[in-house]
């Protein structure tokens, strides 16, 4: 079972992770991108999100994704969001879309 993390331990995790923010109930990262790309993102993060058991709410408005994590048995973020973010982070990389500040 998946352990949620304290303030230190996500504020490490986050620091690994460009573009995501949050606290100890979940993590976020906004994406700006085509509905095209976006429809291909979304469909790649399912796939991976699949493999993992574990999902990600995703919001799409006015050309912005939001990918929300959280581990809802857990009332909050633990390591598995932060692999499903980083997971998430990669294939934004294979889709062109640069880490924020890297």
């Amino acid at each position: 079972m998946p352990t949620r993390l304290d303030a230190d331990r996500l504020a490490d995790a986050l620091g690994e992770l460009p573009g995501w923010n949050g606290d100890t109930s979940t993590i976020v990262r906004k994406v700006t991108m085509d509905d095209e790309t976006a429809d291909e993102v979304v469909e790649r993060i399912s796939l991976v999100a699949n493999t993992m058991n574990h999902h990600p709410i995703v919001d799409r408005a006015h050309g912005v994704t939001t990918f929300t994590v959280w581990t809802h048995s857990q009332g909050g973020v633990t390591e598995l969001d932060i692999t499903l973010a980083s997971r998430i982070s990669d294939v934004l990389r294979q889709h062109g879309i640069a880490d924020p500040g890297r």
